[in-house]
């Protein structure tokens, strides 16, 4: 798998999860090692992606998983 594809690959891991995914567990998921998913989330987040990092792994900031919900009171 090429770069690009895998961190298009974990953008959208990342967005499908509800809790922090360690590096460690992404590094096994593409076959690469723990600091290359250290390096593809730092390229990620300087091109715009609002990945929080936290004790227990990566998350997606929620405003970037959900959609705007549009409500309207009659």
């Amino acid at each position: 798998m090429q770069n690009d594809a895998r961190r298009a690959e974990i953008l959208s891991t990342l967005a499908k999860s509800q809790k922090p995914i360690s590096a460690t567990t992404l590094a096994a998921a593409y076959h690469v090692s723990r600091q290359s998913i250290v390096g593809d989330i730092a390229l990620l987040r300087a091109s715009g992606a609002d990945i929080i990092a936290t004790s227990r792994g990566y998350l997606l900031a929620a405003a970037s998983r959900q959609p705007l919900l549009k409500k309207t009171i009659a």
